[in-house]
């Protein structure tokens, strides 16, 4: 019986992509570097730690773009933010049916605050880990051991929910079961559609 529902955000709950996309192009430019394709972007934003992707992508330039990075988001983030689809039936059936759900992102606190504050989802999450937090981030086993305060539970009674190779990792830290959402990346289950998720977990 599923107890816990793990979530990831950007992609999955939250339509960021064109955020983050258009600010990591921001950080290019300002670099002088050729930017990123946006499934890069995605890749990269969804497989390494918030601490790791900008010595990746930028090398040298990492302080300066990351400074340029986050006045991007600092100004646009929260301004035409959306839910993906079927994110709110997903978070409501949860809340209905005494599953508590759990949010583990990449994203820094005070950006994942405002988001959630923004479209109304504070209220659905027990607790959320964001980059920064802990001394490792999301994959992690010391940022995924801290959302359950050290105390995880059986395997059998968690779900990942995510869009990325990361939510992958994320789930076999937990021995969990996955769902994959709109990604090519192998889950237990991958879907199309965020209310798909529903059908999955009343099976399990």
């Amino acid at each position: 019986m599923i107890k816990y529902a793990v979530f990831d955000w950007d992609g999955t709950l939250a339509d960021t992509y064109p955020v983050i996309t258009g600010a990591y192009d921001y950080a290019f430019r300002k670099m002088n570097i050729p930017a990123i394709s946006v499934e890069e972007v995605k890749k990269v934003t969804s497989s390494k730690q918030n601490k790791d992707i900008f010595s990746f992508l930028f090398h040298e330039h990492a302080s300066k773009a990351r400074q340029a990075y986050y006045t991007y988001i600092e100004k646009y983030h929260t301004k035409n933010l959306k839910a993906i689809d079927g994110a709110k039936e997903l978070l409501d059936f949860c809340l209905q049916n005494n599953i508590t759900s759990l949010l583990i992102t990449n994203k820094k606190t005070k950006y994942i605050m405002e988001e959630l504050k923004v479209l109304g989802f504070e209220k659905y999450f027990s607790k959320v880990v964001a980059a920064g937090e802990y001394a490792q981030d999301k994959p992690h086993q010391t940022a995924c051991h801290a959302l359950f305060d050290g105390h995880l539970p059986l395997s059998s009674e968690v779900v990942v929910i995510g869009d990325g190779k990361a939510d992958l990792e994320v789930a076999k830290c937990y021995g969990a079961c996955s769902i994959i959402y709109q990604n090519k990346v192998k889950g237990d289950y991958n879907i199309t559609r965020l209310t798909q998720a529903i059908d999955i977990i009343k099976g399990k």
